[in-house]
């Protein structure tokens, strides 16, 4: 974890390139959950952005 925080930090790498899935408010948590633990070939991380806070 170290190592992955330094690469971040020190600009090596872009954690936006592993989001693979996106997920937009608090009932899409679920499906994100969901996709998780049924885990596709083609799911790095997914994402849920919790925008419809009001």
């Amino acid at each position: 974890m170290e190592k992955l925080a330094s690469l971040i930090t020190n600009g090596r790498l872009a954690p936006s390139l592993m989001i693979t899935h996106t997920f937009h408010g608090f009932d899409q948590i679920p499906a994100a959950l969901e996709r998780m633990h049924n885990k596709p070939a083609d799911l790095i991380k997914p994402v849920n952005y919790c925008d419809d806070l009001d």
